[in-house]
């Protein structure tokens, strides 16, 4: 019933279907480049979330996105997979594990995922999702799925201009996350801002949703050195553009991090909740902070308590982990 996919295959039109939140739509990125490299004059569509399409619009390697809505009827997602149809894609890799694929009848498609090593990184089970249909052989392929443009990279230019002496390096600080639960202190995050600008002379750019804008500006009224307020001023593919220009980033385990960890950026992450070896950074120099070895409801999801995990790390123990990240990149 399913094909195997080779090198030489004749592959003429690709979709990709991708998940619905921005971390892990970032995390099917790799994916992306393989297909992206192997099949250079196939054409290639997704099929993505509204909130992230941004990520790959733009980019002239990708044909069409297909936004879908999962909040849609069962009806309506029925119509809306049929009316797909009409591209007679040939190869359909699902990283959502759905029945999309199978509505549009394609020559290859990746086999229903049955069981799943929820042990693994998420980036290695998409990559072995596709591996469960086509031996790529490398995992080295050209970073080129989330590509900000010369557009993209003037903008943040500009934004950064009035901020920055040229090239002048940066620290890019992303302290939010929609769940809570993994958001660390205000003032312990104050405090450590305080003692990279103080003993690293570095300048700090806060990026976060616009509902965060009046918040950081609060934030920066209690800092040392000025900070540039950036939140909701960039979309997706504009935020990859900003992580590549920076110096290093620290981050929460959120959507951030993975465009920090796409764009190769080296980074410090905190953790609270979420396990890092599942979902944590992937770039190739990074450090983890996590403090939470006796928080009660990560070791009992059932309990009614509130996570306190990430309230023990201290902005010693992260100014510890950006030193010797900086150590690497200096």
């Amino acid at each position: 019933m399913f094909l195997k996919l080779y090198k030489n295959s004749s592959v003429n039109n690709i979709l990709v279907i991708t998940l619905s939140n921005i971390g892990d739509a970032v995390l099917t990125a790799p994916v992306i480049d393989i297909l992206l490299r192997d099949f250079p004059s196939a054409k290639l569509s997704l099929v993505a979330g509204a909130k992230t399409a941004s990520l790959f619009e733009g980019n002239p390697r990708i044909a069409q996105i297909h936004i879908f809505d999962k909040k849609l009827s069962f009806l309506k997602q029925a119509q809306w997979t049929l009316n797909l149809r009409q591209y007679h894609f040939d190869l359909v890799i699902d990283l959502r594990n759905s029945m999309i694929g199978y509505f549009l009848f394609p020559k290859w498609i990746t086999p229903p995922a049955l069981f799943v090593n929820y042990k693994l990184h998420l980036k290695q089970r998409h990559l072995n999702r596709l591996r469960s249909l086509y031996d790529f052989g490398s995992y080295l392929a050209p970073a080129v799925t989330i590509s900000p443009s010369k557009g993209d990279e003037q903008f943040v230019d500009q934004l950064l201009n009035s901020f920055l002496k040229g090239n002048e390096p940066f620290v890019i600080i992303a302290p939010y996350s929609a769940n809570s639960s993994k958001t660390w202190g205000k003032q312990a995050l104050i405090s450590f801002i305080n003692s990279i600008t103080d003993q690293y002379g570095l300048k700090v750019v806060v990026i976060g949703a616009l509902d965060n804008r009046e918040d950081v500006e609060h934030m920066g009224s209690q800092t040392h050195s000025p900070i540039l307020n950036l939140a909701g001023k960039t979309n997706l593919i504009q935020l990859a553009a900003l992580f590549k220009r920076s110096k290093i980033a620290v981050v929460h385990d959120s959507g951030p991090m993975h465009i920090a960890s796409y764009m190769n950026t080296p980074l410090v992450a905190l953790f609270g909740p979420t396990n890092p070896d599942h979902f944590g950074p992937w770039g190739a120099v990074y450090n983890v902070v996590r403090r939470n070895s006796q928080c009660e409801p990560c070791l009992d999801p059932k309990s009614s308590v509130t996570h306190d995990c990430l309230s023990a790390i201290t902005p010693q123990d992260v100014l510890v982990a950006f030193g010797e990240v900086y150590e690497q990149v200096r």
